[in-house]
C-alpha cells in the first residue's frame, strides 16, 4: 500500500469514528456499497455545521427620505450613547428606490467584512443572498418605528452600505445596539462582525 492510500485510509477511518458507526455496522456498509453515501451525509453535515444557512427575516417599518440624516438620527430619542457622527457630511444621502422589501440577515457565525467589496465575506455573501445592505438612514428609520425600535434590545443591527473614515484613516459603519443605560447609536470599526449581528438590507 503506498503512502497516499495509507494516508486516504486514516482519513476514512477518521471519518467513521467521528460518525459514530460500529465495527460491525462498518462490515455490513462495506458489503452493501453504502458506506461512500453515508460518509458523504456526514460531510454535509459536518460543512453545514462550519456554515449555517443564513436566517432572513422580513421587517418593515416606515420611510422618511425627505429629511436629512441628523433629523433622523435624533427622532430615534435613544436613551444612551447617540453617535454624533453619524450625520450628513460623513454619510450620503441614499436615492431609494420604490416599494422596497427590507430584511434582517443573520449569518449565525462570525463573519469578516473589509473596505473593499471583493475582500468583504459580508457583502459577498449578501450579494449572493440578491440583497444590498441598508444605509445609516434606513437604520434610522428601524430605530425610530415603533414597530422595530426595540428590535436592538435584542441584537446588535447594522447597516453596511457606507463607511465613514476617521481622522486616524480607520473606517467605521453604523448600528443599533443596546448598552446599560438603553438603545444606542454607535460605529463600529469595520473589520468583522460577531454571529448575534443582523444586518439591515434590501432585496435587489
Amino acid at each position: 500500500m503506498s503512502k497516499a492510500t495509507l494516508s486516504q485510509g486514516q482519513q476514512l477511518l477518521n471519518l467513521v469514528s467521528q460518525s459514530g458507526i460500529a465495527r460491525d455496522q462498518l462490515q455490513a456498509l462495506l458489503e452493501s456499497g453504502r458506506l461512500s453515501v453515508l460518509l458523504q451525509d456526514f460531510m454535509e453535515d459536518q460543512s453545514e455545521l462550519a456554515h449555517p444557512k443564513p436566517t432572513i427575516t422580513p421587517i418593515e417599518f416606515d420611510c422618511h427620505y425627505g429629511q436629512t440624516l441628523v433629523k433622523a438620527r435624533d427622532a430615534m430619542e435613544l436613551e444612551g450613547y447617540v453617535e454624533q457622527n453619524v450625520n450628513d457630511i460623513n454619510f450620503k444621502r441614499n436615492c431609494p428606490a420604490p416599494n422596497q422589501e427590507f430584511v434582517l440577515v443573520c449569518f449565525h457565525r462570525d463573519i469578516y467584512d473589509d473596505e473593499d467589496p471583493d475582500k468583504s465575506e459580508l457583502l459577498r455573501e449578501l450579494d449572493k443572498l440578491g440583497l444590498k445592505p441598508a444605509s445609516p438612514m434606513e437604520l434610522c428609520f428601524v430605530g425610530r418605528d415603533e414597530r422595530t425600535r426595540d428590535l436592538q434590545r435584542e441584537f446588535p443591527i447594522v447597516a453596511r452600505s457606507q463607511v465613514w473614515r476617521d481622522p486616524h484613516g480607520h473606517l467605521h459603519c453604523p448600528f443599533l445596539h443596546e448598552d446599560y443605560d438603553g438603545r444606542y447609536l454607535s460605529l463600529r470599526h469595520v473589520q468583522y462582525w460577531l454571529s448575534n449581528c443582523r444586518f439591515l438590507a434590501s432585496r435587489k
